[in-house]
């Protein structure tokens, strides 16, 4: 796909096309799109003129299958959360994969007491009363963590899911990526071994869905089309189910989020799990997940190094 000045409804995919509602000749796109990244390629699409439809394409299926079903997920839990999924799809040269999602109109950064609260209530909603028989999902499609495809096959205990398909599967990736780390194989051994268990074995958890990805980039706000107050959204999600305070724990790595506006809404609605003591413990394991999984697309760095504290941190009390 060429986005450049010459830019018409000729140059969209006829896949794409194929997916819209009406005339093909109703839609046009930019002269620019409005992110390029390693992992995927962002624009919209004008119906008549008019921005109508959020377009991400990318060489990754498994990314743009996972973003899909992500979307599916999330806006049927909590519907106008997200941005309304309407179609997916491949090239038809074979060469990308496509995901159209509804056009987020006046889409602006959240801010204030008063949006962090609108949030809160939105996620616990989303924790809440999208719930699963099992953690991952239950056909065990991927998604994927900015590039990182996770594993989600169905599974029934919350401490295997997390254990096994989230730390160990992120501490391989790292050295695929990165090569060996005698001190990280050392430190992801007894995680995975005796920490995980120790705190999660016997938590009183429950399949809940979730982002997968929430920190203050993948949230904003936008104007409600029929009362035209603001209410959040949030978007680029690698849903599945976890524990719920799985969440919590890249909202705490890149913050954003604050303790007097967002958590004291959202834990009156969602309380902290017992032991309550062993809750900030459970949120920096969780933390550690996204840690590892920016070293691993990032190339360690500052980001192993803080994954090793984390680590060492955990071992000292649970270890």
């Amino acid at each position: 796909m060429n986005f450049g000045s010459s830019m018409s409804q000729l140059d969209l995919d006829p896949a794409i096309l194929s997916a819209l509602p009406g005339p093909s000749t109703d839609y046009t796109v930019p002269s620019s799109v409005h992110s390029i990244a390693s992992f995927g390629t962002t624009t919209h699409i004008n119906k008549c003129g008019v921005p109508t439809y959020f377009l991400k394409y990318a060489r990754s299926k498994k990314l743009i299958e996972g973003e899909y079903r992500a979307l599916q997920l999330i806006s049927k839990a909590v519907p106008g959360f997200c941005p309304d999924p309407v179609a997916s799809g491949q090239f038809n040269d074979g060469s990308r994969y496509f995901v159209v999602a509804s056009f987020l109109k006046d889409l602006r950064s959240g801010s204030g007491r008063a949006w962090e609260r609108k949030l809160a209530e939105k996620l616990a909603r989303l924790h809440t009363e999208a719930t699963s028989d099992v953690y991952g999902l239950p056909d065990g499609l991927p998604t994927c963590c900015g590039a990182t495809p996770m594993p989600n096959p169905p599974t029934t205990t919350w401490s295997e899911f997390y254990g096994v398909h989230r730390l160990q599967f992120i501490l391989d990736e790292n050295a695929r990526a990165n090569g060996r780390d005698v001190d990280l194989d050392r430190l992801g051994i007894t995680i995975v071994e005796k920490v995980v268990p120790r705190l999660l074995d016997g938590l009183k958890s429950s399949p809940s869905l979730v982002h997968g990805d929430l920190w203050a980039g993948n949230a904003g706000a936008i104007n409600d089309s029929e009362t035209g107050e603001t209410v959040p959204v949030v978007y680029d999600a690698c849903a599945f189910y976890a524990d719920s305070e799985f969440e919590l724990g890249i909202m705490r790595m890149f913050g954003g989020f604050s303790s007097g506006g967002f958590y004291k809404r959202y834990h009156e609605l969602v309380p902290e799990k017992e032991p309550r003591e062993e809750y900030e413990d459970r949120i920096r394991l969780y933390r550690l997940f996204h840690e590892l999984n920016h070293a691993a697309l990032f190339g360690g760095g500052w980001y192993l190094d803080q994954a090793k504290s984390s680590m060492r941190a955990l071992i000292k009390k649970y270890g």
